[in-house]
């Protein structure tokens, strides 16, 4: 009898609760030795790629908890190194009032930060407040020192693939660069954890040094709330400040909301489903209400109405993140992020089991009104699986945080030419790129022409380019002759280039047909498409 949804879920997740108990034995009452030690990664990680930016107050009371932070590093990164599989960033701020950036968020810099973490030395910082708002805002918003009271530049870059993470460990309120706690320092602060949310949790360390403050809970608390993250009080005296941080950089739960590539997608990736850029998931309407689909209006409020699934494999729970909608000229082969414009973005977007639609108005639709469209879910908790590179196919077919929907409704009149345009990209290094016509439902009844301008048509004939099911019309425009499929093998494009074409189809009756339209690689890998709904009205 086949096993039931929840029931490979609930066997999913007690799998998962059984890998960690075994990697992750109970944390030991003495602290560990000083000397790093060698662990090797498992065969699978519980919390996948992570980066973490540790942001410690070094003023004169921490100096207990520094010091238990010293004694427990290598145990720390050890840690890190077992729930990431061995595939880890690290990064070091320190604060007073001012902010230091010790370590840059890179990878294999653990005995640059062990050493920075063994040498910091707790003293200075005045009066109460320091300035964890702003190393905060340095780690989050990656800057860089000019214009502020901090030494050295934030430039780490946080990956879409990993679970990211802040430990905070500080005993005082924010009180900015001016050594001052007030009401705008707690805006402020919390302005931190918006600006962090469904991006990089914060794992908050509080160590009531003077005792417990009401106020700096609420801190605190309002930092891993929102993010995602986790608070912890620790003890007064420091003594378990460094098993503190371990148990905080546990919190990996994840979350796995995705959106279909196509209509048999399960949210299991990479997959071989094709064609990837006809998402089922987005659709575009007049209105905020629900339609069958429509191509955006130019100069008017379009809706882009996205539908979200949990759970897909690699988690379970209700996720939540922000959806982010943009869009780049119809055609094939868009390098991300360079050829994609951000339309606009639904925050905080709660997802519960089962599906959930959310619409994002999309105000002002430039012309000429024909796009592809992509939506990325960006979550703390989901991250994405497979790290993003210019290839926006690649990074679609291996993310299934990730959906590409290239789908033009062409109405016709039988005798009357209608035009669309088709740009051709390329996200490879110099290399050739193939265009093919395929018609999944059978053959337009008409013609199809398309114009490659003289620029690519003289490329194509100088590099001795193919045609096959083409045949030349005049110096840069070719007619389909094979309804089925047609190709041009061998175009010359280079990464930072970008062609129109213009397609031309003439119906010569009633008709209702689909015609897709897609660049290949060398090797006929897919490198993304339009699907042209063609239809006579």
């Amino acid at each position: 009898m086949p096993t039931s949804s929840s029931g490979r879920r609930r066997t999913l997740i007690a799998a998962t609760a059984a890998m960690v108990a075994a990697v992750l034995p109970a944390l030991p009452a003495a602290a560990e030795p000083a000397v790093a030690k060698a662990v090797p990664p498992p065969a699978a990680s519980p919390c996948g790629p992570m980066d973490i930016t540790f942001v410690i107050d070094d003023t004169g009371s921490m100096g207990a908890a520094i010091a238990n932070i010293k004694t427990g590093i290598n145990s720390i990164i050890s840690d890190v190194a077992t729930l990431s599989g061995g595939d880890y960033k690290l990064g070091l701020v320190s604060f007073k009032d001012n902010v230091r950036v010790l370590n840059d968020l890179a990878a294999g810099n653990q005995v640059a930060v062990t050493a920075a973490v063994n040498a910091l030395a707790a003293g200075g910082g005045g009066n109460t407040p320091e300035a964890s708002d702003e190393a905060l805002n340095t780690a989050i918003n990656n800057l860089p020192a000019l214009g502020r009271p901090q030494v050295g530049d934030f430039n780490g870059t946080w990956r879409s693939n990993a679970t990211k993470m802040i430990v905070l460990v500080t005993d005082a309120p924010p009180g900015g660069f001016d050594d001052v706690h007030a009401p705008v320092d707690v805006t402020n602060a919390h302005q931190r954890a918006l600006e962090a949310q469904n991006r990089i949790k914060i794992n908050s360390v509080y160590v009531p040094t003077g005792g417990v403050s009401a106020p700096i809970v609420s801190i605190m608390q309002d930092y891993a709330t929102t993010t995602g993250g986790v608070y912890t009080l620790a003890a007064a005296n420091g003594s378990n400040t460094a098993t503190t941080i371990q148990q905080s950089l546990r919190n990996c739960r994840r979350t796995d909301v995705f959106i279909r590539d196509h209509g048999a997608d399960t949210g299991v990736e990479p997959h071989g489903l094709n064609p990837i850029w006809t998402s089922p998931d987005i659709t575009v309407c007049p209105t905020a209400a629900p339609c069958a689909g429509a191509n955006p209006v130019v100069g008017s409020t379009s809706y882009i109405h996205v539908r979200l699934n949990n759970p897909g494999p690699n988690g379970s729970g209700t996720g939540t993140g922000n959806l982010k909608l943009y869009y780049t000229a119809q055609g094939g082969a868009a390098v991300w992020p360079t050829h994609w414009t951000h339309i606009n973005t639904a925050f905080n977007v709660s997802v519960p089991a089962g599906a959930t639609s959310v619409v994002v108005p999309w105000a002002g639709v430039p012309g000429p009104g024909h796009f592809c469209l992509l939506a990325r879910w960006e979550s703390a908790t989901d991250p994405m699986t497979f790290a993003e590179g210019p290839n926006t196919l690649t990074n679609t077919r291996n993310n299934n945080n990730i959906a590409w929907r290239n789908v033009d409704s062409v109405k016709v009149t039988p005798g009357q030419p209608t035009t669309r345009p088709f740009t051709l990209a390329n996200p490879n290094p110099r290399a050739l790129t193939n265009l093919v016509f395929t018609a999944p439902e059978g053959p337009f009844t008409g013609k199809v022409t398309i114009d490659l301008g003289r620029e690519l048509a003289a490329r194509f004939k100088a590099n001795g380019g193919k045609l096959e099911g083409v045949r030349q019309v005049d110096e840069t425009r070719f007619e389909i002759v094979d309804g089925k499929q047609a190709r041009f093998v061998g175009l010359v494009i280079d990464p930072k280039e970008r062609f129109e074409t213009k397609l031309e189809f003439t119906a010569t009756e009633q008709t209702r047909a689909v015609l897709r339209v897609n660049q290949t690689d060398e090797k006929n890998e897919d490198l993304g498409g339009v699907e042209f709904r063609l239809t006579t009205g």
